[in-house]
């Protein structure tokens, strides 16, 4: 790779800052630019690659077979819930309907004994 222009004077380092920041250097168009960009890929893809093995690392003492085995415990702990909730929903719905049956039920056809036990009432009317 060949730089181009004058040589690049630095100031004096006075601050950290300074002396924690790259050199810039600047390439010529043709072969140098093609090898940038293949190393800029290269570089790329590295960390690309990293990002995803530490995304991807199974946990330390547990093989890949037994995590997807405790998702379905899960779920099933999940079902048996949900089926004793439905069960407690049953049961208590049955109770409810036991409550009623034996509960006496007002007749509505029996008007006509109640008019019968009560005394009459007086009327009035006004003329």
């Amino acid at each position: 790779m060949t730089k181009s222009g004058p040589p690049v004077v630095t100031p004096p380092l006075s601050t950290l800052k300074e002396n924690l920041k790259k050199r810039k250097v600047f390439y010529e168009h043709g072969k140098d630019s093609l090898e940038l960009a293949v190393s800029i890929g290269k570089i790329q893809e590295d960390k690309a690659l990293l990002k995803a093995e530490r995304h991807h690392q199974p946990q330390v003492g547990q093989p890949r077979s037994e995590r997807t085995h405790q998702k379905s415990r899960t779920k099933k702990k999940l079902e048996e819930v949900k089926a004793t909730i439905a069960n407690q929903r049953a049961r208590l719905k049955r109770e409810k309907i036991k409550k009623r049956k034996e509960r006496p039920v007002p007749a509505v056809h029996q008007k006509s004994s109640n008019a019968q036990d009560r005394v009459p009432r007086k009327r009035v009317s006004f003329a």
